[in-house]
């Protein structure tokens, strides 16, 4: 993912959080969905765009809304995502879970509200 966002034009900060962010979301696929899923790419001219998709579909937009606990343990993924994300947007095609993660090629002023 690293390669392919550098490719696309993120400069080093900003792939390394993409990085970051689909490393999140794979994980946590791997460790709750139970059906598997699948990590895809594509760079347009704003920026690049990775769909997490999560083949059980239990992810909801209560997932997203919530607020780690401190002193921080576990489950702050989500919440991670969300900040160093440009956009995430949920949605749940074919009964599955899709997260969409997008990371600009400039700096803008972040939208971080989930599904902004």
């Amino acid at each position: 993912m690293g390669a392919f966002a550098q490719d696309a034009g993120l400069d080093r900060q900003r792939v390394e959080s993409l990085v970051l962010a689909v490393s999140e979301a794979a994980s946590n696929v791997l460790e709750h969905a139970g059906a598997g899923g699948t990590v895809s790419a594509r760079t347009d001219a704003a920026g690049v765009t990775v769909h997490v998709v999560d083949e059980g579909g239990a992810l909801t937009h209560e997932h997203l809304k919530t607020e780690p606990r401190w002193p921080p343990q576990r489950g702050m993924g989500l919440w991670v995502i969300q900040r160093v994300c440009d956009r995430v947007v949920l949605d749940h095609p074919g009964g599955r879970s899709r997260l969409e993660l997008f990371m600009s090629r400039s700096t803008p002023g972040h939208d971080r509200r989930p599904g902004g």
